[in-house]
């Protein structure tokens, strides 16, 4: 399959600690991939550099065959990258709709219905709700806003990190489902996720960080399958 994302010996520094320390992986066209790992491991480290927000001390990163590592994140919107960052960061203030409208900010002058319909059949509550303050959202709501945000920008690669935190049992598999029926549709997608079950079941390939490497890779079921996975971040004995 071949790989719309590449990243090779990327390393990334906050002052003098290093957050991610050489770590290699690539997504392929179509595929969902899963980087799992506690906290402090360097997940939202990686998605950070990869949309830009961060610049690497070290390696590469090529999307679509282009390198993007310190390209200015605005650039790597328009190339077709999109990231739903822990914490939403939805604009409370603003409606609905012109939040949806603010994620395709990059793509001026093209007719946009065809897109928001799209949104909203994935989401119908935001249809019905297009008019509300996002602020007055629930937490699920708001998550539901912020991946249409960024489905709003066209992406070829949709970034997602930690999209069930803080959201119940109900709200978190509504989220899993659609992530499947974007994968269905041929949305590409890397996912950081701290429920590691729910990530590798959704996962055609995966990668377990620890402390800012890559200790294990393997398919979604493997990584599923495997008693050290599973004692560490499945709680089984």
């Amino acid at each position: 399959m071949n790989a719309i994302l590449e990243v090779v010996d990327l390393q990334v520094a906050y002052g003098k600690i290093r957050a991610v320390k050489g770590i290699s992986f690539s997504v392929g066209e179509g595929q969902l991939v899963s980087l799992i790992g506690t906290n402090g491991a360097g997940k939202t480290t990686t998605l950070r550099t990869v949309s830009g927000l961060l610049s690497p001390t070290g390696g590469t990163i090529s999307f679509q065959g282009r390198r993007i590592d310190n390209m200015p994140a605005h650039h790597i919107v328009e190339l077709g990258i999109a990231h739903v960052p822990e914490g939403r960061h939805i604009f409370p203030r603003m409606s609905v709709e012109e939040n949806l409208l603010l994620g395709a900010y990059a793509r001026k002058g093209q007719h946009l219905g065809a897109d928001l319909a799209r949104v909203f059949e994935l989401f119908p509550v935001l249809q019905e709700r297009r008019k509300q303050a996002a602020g007055t959202f629930s937490g699920g709501e708001q998550q539901m806003l912020a991946i249409g945000r960024a489905l709003m920008s066209g992406p070829r690669l949709l970034m997602l990190d930690e999209p069930s935190m803080g959201l119940s049992p109900i709200i978190m598999a509504r989220i899993m489902d659609t992530l499947t029926e974007l994968r269905e549709r041929g949305t590409t997608i890397l996912l950081v996720e701290q429920n590691a079950q729910a990530a590798l079941e959704l996962a055609d390939y995966g990668h377990v960080l620890e402390i800012g490497r890559i200790t294990l890779s393997d398919t979604g079921a493997n990584l599923l399958g495997n008693a050290e996975v599973r004692k560490a971040y499945l709680g089984e004995d």
